[in-house]
């Protein structure tokens, strides 16, 4: 059994990554389902947006974990739903933070932000720290992901944000020192917000802004550790044997390497296997040759195993059994 696939310190964490079409929902599923076998409480999310981890399991799945089999649960996470209750987080922090800015109309510029570059990353982040925060209700938790792109962004956040926030931090702790200063002068800055007066907080303790930057600090660096341990995550690449998937797949290798993120295994899928030769494939498979000798080359160190191409496709419990024990059992 592969070690870097089970639980080890507490639940363990698997994010499978790869292009869209290359069977990522399928192989999620799969190795969830061969976990589960192995009696491992398995949760099997999907992030994807363009959801199929319902027609893999030929069931109708919602954003709450669903029994499925013994030991196993699956979700499929609804993108819209997250951005939208992400951004309701961050206006209510808002409004409690700067309640006596009453000019700043926050639903309008919270409006805009639904449509802004990167917020379903951070949106996607968000859902995946709720989930790890209730890891231990779990032996392994998988992750059915987004293509590569989005993916990779989503992993390096955690350590974007942290440099983010310690920068953040030490400006706020300038404008604290500055107040206190002007304090010393002109006395404590007062304003009065719907009857209730307010004074202008001065010190860390009391400042709901840096109670708010630590907090978020807090949280980031929880999911950066957990993302970073070789024993509470992994990462599965998928590809099919051709050019394109190869060279994204050397991508996200080193896009991972460079956020610490461990890379465990490289599942190639869909490998054609002949008894016999048919001339009308061989330049197919000089080409799917070619690219095997290749991940040989690229990913030392790197387990690869190789799924051959199904007469039909795997889905239900028993196709995904058996495709399960190819990935966890080698």
């Amino acid at each position: 059994m592969r070690e870097f696939l089970i639980p080890k310190k507490g639940f363990r964490t698997v994010f499978v990554i790869g292009k869209g079409g290359v069977g990522k929902t399928t192989t999620s599923a799969a190795l969830a389902v061969a976990l589960s076998k192995k009696g491992y409480r398995t949760l099997i999310v999907s992030l994807d947006p363009a959801h199929n981890l319902g027609d893999v399991f030929m069931v109708k799945l919602k954003d709450k974990p669903k029994k499925l089999a013994d030991n196993l649960y699956a979700s499929e996470l609804d993108m819209e739903k997250l951005i939208k209750d992400y951004l309701k987080h961050l206006e209510k922090n808002l409004k409690h933070m700067y309640r006596y800015l009453t000019v700043i109309n926050l639903e309008k510029y919270f409006e805009v932000l639904s449509f802004s570059p990167g917020i379903e990353e951070y949106a996607t982040l968000e859902a995946i720290r709720e989930i790890l925060a209730e890891g231990d209700e779990w032996d392994v938790i998988v992750f059915d992901t987004p293509p590569t792109g989005l993916t990779l962004r989503v992993l390096a956040l955690p350590r974007i944000s942290l440099i983010w926030a310690d920068k953040l931090i030490e400006i706020r702790r300038k404008i604290l020192e500055r107040r206190r200063a002007i304090a010393k002068i002109q006395g404590d800055q007062k304003f009065v917000v719907d009857g209730e007066e307010f004074t202008l907080p001065k010190d860390e303790e009391e400042d709901a802004v840096m109670k708010e930057l630590k907090a978020y600090r807090e949280e980031v660096e929880f999911v950066e550790k957990v993302l970073t341990d070789p024993d509470k995550t992994s990462v599965i690449a998928v590809m099919n044997p051709e050019m394109l998937p190869l060279y994204e797949t050397e991508r996200a290798h080193e896009s991972l390497r460079k956020f610490k993120v461990p890379f465990n295994l490289i599942v190639v899928n869909k490998v054609i296997t002949l008894r016999e030769e048919i001339p009308a494939l061989k330049v197919k498979l000089e080409a799917q040759e070619k690219v095997l000798e290749e991940i040989g080359k690229k990913f030392k160190g790197v387990e690869v195993i190789k799924i051959p191409m199904f007469a039909e496709e795997p889905r239900g419990m028993e196709w995904l059994e058996r495709l399960g024990g190819l990935i966890l059992e080698g």
